[in-house]
């Protein structure tokens, strides 16, 4: 009963914000232009939350423009700062917090601290989104889906193996003997089923550091942490499970999300974006925490609409936020396979808790996420660490090797981002 009051409590307060912003209609006729990012749960959502801001500004055009992010958030960052720099920004972005410190650092949105103080109806949100969307005392990020890496696994092939589901609690060496166990091979030793694919993405290996207690970057983002041994500990782990173990093969180009769909690889590093195509090809797949060394964190991602100081209507800029960060929004993009809502009320839906089966473990790991290391020079960052993290698990270059050239890469990155004030 009292889950049922306090449900009605926070319908009623949601309904309150509503009625507030419907209360600002406006006759005035302009163009908007939204930038933001996802796939196709994403962009029906974004479309109708456009139909639902025109019914209070019918005279104002939205123009959206959809990014895949399908080369990385660090060439999403060159895209929005080119249009700046052309003069052609948008009103509004969705973004997500890899591009936060660099956005920040440039002044490129302006703050919205007043806007969310006028919203109530923000209180929905777990208070660490908003922390972690605020700069110098500024929030210039409304926050919306998020994703921690979970591990991902297809029950399926547990079954057939003959295996346990996993334990949200268990650890690095019980992950290694599972993989080994659902590793399938022909009679001429190649693989035909792989246990796991170490990671070829920058956020989606992260909780292999931090379940290690490390990080590849220090705790301020401003200095590299490659030397601290545990950070080759973790990466000798992973290489070891593709040359010695042989449970993954060499992490490449491409993700092997269709394998995963189609069976070929039992376990795989993902966030609740999965869904979607998981569920589209009926894929018996559930969720399970990262497996843990020394600690139980994983790694946490989240998307954000900010303004633009080049808009010429922040008003109306910030009434349109206030539809794509609603609890109909959010819903619908969680139930539709995008990230975790950042709604915990469009987080507790019968449909969104649905599937996968463990869906309620991705809030109760947000208390033990850490954000996805995103400083000011993130495209930078990015692509250093990803080049040397493959070079290492190809064994082109020894693991010793690898995080010594890593480390004076990325420390050279932060001298020059120093520099420039950054």
């Amino acid at each position: 009963m009292l889950r049922k009051l306090a449900k009605f409590a926070l319908s009623a307060a949601l309904g309150l914000a509503a009625v507030s912003a419907a209360s600002a209609q406006s006759d005035e006729t302009a163009t908007l232009k939204l930038m933001s990012f996802g796939g196709e749960a994403q962009t029906t959502a974004i479309k109708n939350a456009i139909a639902r801001f025109n019914k209070n500004y019918p005279n104002v055009k939205v123009e959206l423009t959809m990014d895949p992010i399908s080369t990385g958030w660090g060439d999403y960052v060159t895209r929005v700062l080119s249009q700046f720099n052309a003069r052609n920004a948008a009103d509004v972005y969705g973004t997500a917090i890899e591009t936060f410190r660099t956005f920040e650092t440039k002044k490129r949105f302006i703050p919205l601290d007043d806007y969310i103080a006028q919203n109530p109806g923000y209180s929905d949100f777990a208070p660490s989104l908003f922390q972690q969307s605020s700069w110098e005392g500024k929030t210039y990020f409304i926050p919306i889906g998020w994703n921690n890496i979970m591990i991902n696994y297809n029950r399926t092939l547990f079954k057939d193996a003959g295996l346990d589901y996993p334990k949200p609690d268990w650890t690095w060496d019980q992950f290694r003997e599972t993989a080994k166990k659902l590793t399938k091979r022909d009679s001429a030793g190649n693989a035909v089923q792989f246990g796991y694919e170490v990671p070829n993405q920058f956020f989606f290996v992260q909780p292999w550091f931090f379940s290690n207690g490390t990080s590849i970057l220090t705790d301020d983002w401003s200095h590299s942490n490659m030397l601290d041994p545990k950070v080759a500990e973790s990466l000798q782990f992973l290489k070891d499970l593709i040359h010695v173990d042989k449970v993954s093969p060499i992490p490449g180009k491409d993700t092997m999300d269709n394998q995963f769909n189609a069976g070929q690889v039992a376990m795989i590093s993902r966030g609740h974006w999965i869904v979607e195509n998981a569920k589209r090809a009926k894929l018996d797949m559930d969720v399970t925490f990262p497996p843990q060394k020394e600690t139980g964190i994983t790694v946490i991602g989240f998307g954000g609409y900010a303004v633009s100081r080049a808009t010429e209507h922040p008003e109306l800029a910030k009434a349109l936020v206030t539809e794509l960060t609603s609890f109909e929004t959010q819903k619908e993009e969680g139930e539709g396979g995008g990230g975790v809502p950042g709604r915990k009320s469009a987080a507790d839906t019968e449909a969104f808790l649905a599937f996968p089966p463990s869906a309620a473990l991705y809030y109760q790991s947000l208390p033990n996420t850490k954000p996805v290391p995103s400083p000011a020079n993130f495209q930078e960052v990015e692509k250093i660490f990803i080049r040397n993290y493959q070079a290492m698990m190809a064994d082109e270059i020894s693991i010793a090797d690898g995080v010594k050239k890593t480390h004076e890469e990325l420390e050279a990155s932060f001298k020059r981002l120093a520099a420039k004030g950054g």
